[in-house]
């Protein structure tokens, strides 16, 4: 009987040390960076905004804002001097020259001892147009509309991110860092399996005729584009059937994550009956 309890309590033990073992092994990050950044240049609002963090460790921790960095993003003519603002760890600044179309943007993070740069490059926007909007409508026997967004559409001539409002769905505002889940996107890329696209995600909306709708249409450069594509790859678009995982690899200098952005951006309004 000695021997069958001292046999059962050594193998709690070795059970114990190893669920903490693959624990470890699935649960620690197999990198840990510095820091995190998400944010850039806008050309809708004079006020810029970009968000530093510490990305959290852990699934049951939340990132920490990181407090007392110098930013300064250089448009190619000036530099744009961020200061930290009421909330910790997002900081703001004023642009006041004209967008450098197709110019470098370029971040300087300092934190403490340590020196963090990205570039990204203005695309200018193409102006909005009906036949192009990723959104389709149907009139309903009442005289309300159904619309439907897909969140990725494939085959664009130029990739796009958009945010469609109306009703709650709030306007786009880059200084909000928790919009993501209203964002759709026009890839040029095709989709990442043609046997199985992933791309059925989508948002459906009722609104009466004379209801508004207000589109945004922001320009992504090559790379940022190409960045996102990745993450959906890692996202959105990873299933059984998908493509190979990749990891999406960002534009910030060292020991860091994110990408820092340049964007232009177009706004329509419209009302439910014209489109």
């Amino acid at each position: 009987m000695k021997d069958y309890r001292l046999f059962m309590v050594l193998l709690l033990v070795c059970s114990l040390g190893c669920k903490k073992s693959l624990d470890d092994k699935f649960l620690n990050p197999k990198r840990q960076y510095d820091l995190s950044v998400e944010g850039g240049f806008n050309t809708r609002m004079p006020t810029q905004y970009i968000r530093i963090s510490k990305p959290a460790l852990s699934p049951d921790e939340d990132p920490a804002p990181i407090s007392k960095a110098q930013v300064i993003v250089n448009d190619g003519k000036s530099n744009i001097l961020f200061t930290e603002s009421a909330t910790k760890g997002i900081y703001t600044g004023a642009a006041k020259n004209e967008p450098n179309y197709n110019g470098a943007y370029t971040l300087t993070i300092k934190v403490g001892d340590k020196t963090y740069t990205a570039v990204d490059t203005l695309r200018q926007v193409v102006n909005i147009v009906d036949d192009f909007l990723p959104l389709s409508m149907k009139v309903n026997s009442d005289g309300t509309y159904n619309g439907t967004i897909p969140k990725h559409t494939f085959g664009y001539l130029n990739p796009n991110k958009w945010m469609i409002c109306y009703r709650d769905i709030p306007l786009w505002n880059p200084g909000k860092f928790d919009q993501s889940k209203y964002y759709s996107y026009t890839h040029s890329l095709g989709s990442p399996n043609s046997l199985y696209p992933l791309n059925n995600l989508k948002r459906t909306f009722t609104l009466n005729k004379n209801e508004n709708i207000r589109i945004f249409k922001i320009s992504l450069s090559e790379r940022y584009a190409k960045y996102l594509y990745d993450a959906f790859m890692e996202t959105d678009w990873s299933g059984l059937f998908s493509s190979v995982p990749v990891n999406a690899t960002g534009n910030i200098s060292g020991n860091a994550q994110g990408y820092f952005y340049a964007i232009d951006v177009d706004l329509r309004t419209y009302t439910a009956g014209a489109l």
